[in-house]
Formats: C-alpha cells, sequence, structure tokens
C-alpha cells in the first residue's frame, strides 16, 4: 500500500515536496498535523523553498483548464456561503432589533392604555359629579317653584296669574305647570 500510495504522489509531482513524501499510513494523520502545526507557526519567508514550492504548485494548478471551472464554482459556493451566512447574521440582527421594537411599542401601547383608563375614569367622576350637580339644580328648582307657587297663593294671587308668572320666569311648559298646581 505504501508503494502505491509514493507511486501516485510520484506521478502527481509531490513525491520530493517536504509534506507529501512520507509515507500515509492511517496513524501517521497526526504526524502530518503535527508537522503542518509546525509550519504554521514558523515564519515563513518568500525566499523559502515550501512557499516557494507551494506557489508553482498553485501557478500549475490554476493554469489546469481542467480544475479552473472547479475552482471558480468552489470559489463561488463559498463566496454565495459567506453571504448566506453574512445575510443571516444580518436577519438574525434585524430580528432582535424588530423584537426590540415590538417590546418597546407593547410597553407604549400598554402606558397609553393605561392613561386612556385613567382618563376615562376621571371622566366618568366628573360625569357623575355634574349628574348630581344637575339633580340637585333640578331639586333647587323644584323647591324654589313651589315656595314661589305657596308665596303667590298666601298673596291672594289668582291661579292663571301664578301660572303665567311661574310659566314665564322658569320657562316652563304647560304640562309641568299643570303637575305643580295638581299637587
Amino acid at each position: 500500500m505504501n508503494e502505491f500510495l509514493r507511486k501516485k504522489w510520484e506521478m502527481a509531482g509531490l513525491a520530493d515536496d517536504y509534506i507529501f513524501n512520507k509515507v500515509m499510513l492511517y496513524y501517521d494523520i497526526e504526524m502530518q498535523v503535527a508537522d503542518l502545526h509546525d509550519i504554521a507557526q514558523r515564519k515563513v519567508e518568500a525566499t523559502d523553498p515550501l512557499v516557494v514550492k507551494l506557489k508553482e504548485r498553485i501557478a500549475v494548478v490554476k493554469r489546469n483548464r481542467k480544475w479552473r471551472p472547479e475552482y471558480m464554482r468552489r470559489s463561488v459556493y463559498e463566496m454565495d456561503q459567506e453571504m448566506c451566512e453574512k445575510k443571516i447574521r444580518e436577519g438574525e440582527r434585524r430580528i432582535r432589533d424588530g423584537k426590540r421594537e415590538i417590546l418597546e411599542g407593547k410597553r407604549e401601547l400598554q402606558k397609553s392604555k393605561h392613561e386612556i383608563k385613567e382618563g376615562q375614569d376621571r371622566l366618568k367622576e366628573k360625569e357623575q359629579l355634574i349628574q348630581e350637580r344637575e339633580q340637585k339644580l333640578h331639586e333647587n328648582q323644584q323647591t324654589i317653584i313651589k315656595t314661589s307657587i305657596e308665596a303667590m297663593r298666601a298673596l291672594n294671587i289668582d291661579k292663571t296669574t301664578i301660572k303665567k308668572e311661574v310659566k314665564e320666569k322658569f320657562d316652563l311648559s304647560d304640562k309641568e305647570i299643570k303637575d305643580y298646581f295638581a299637587e
């Protein structure tokens, strides 16, 4: 198996590369990852042989017509993925902002409802107060009318004149006058 892999690497032109010149067995993968980690940690200069070799390989692969469409598909796919992730993050942010605005709106609505309810309660109290005052005013008017009628009777003024005077002074209808004199 090792010989088979070595031949494959030689055919690919990778047999003399630093990373690919090792026999790749299942348990050697950790070693390769360790080597890659070491390579990633060191400072790399443009004149480094590994960097030069990798750049040459990348240039060869880029010129490869079979590889180019695949690269472009992957590049477009990766760009699409990045755009999707960006749009998802943006959408999530907008959702959070929308939820926050909804909560603020609900709070304002509750506050407005509370203010409306307080206003309605005050209005009911004032209406009740007005009704009570109107009732007292009506009772006082009735008392004044009755007292006026009694005073005019005491002065021996005839009934027709009393009716006429009360009707004019208190702006009463004929029916209301009859009710006062029926008592």
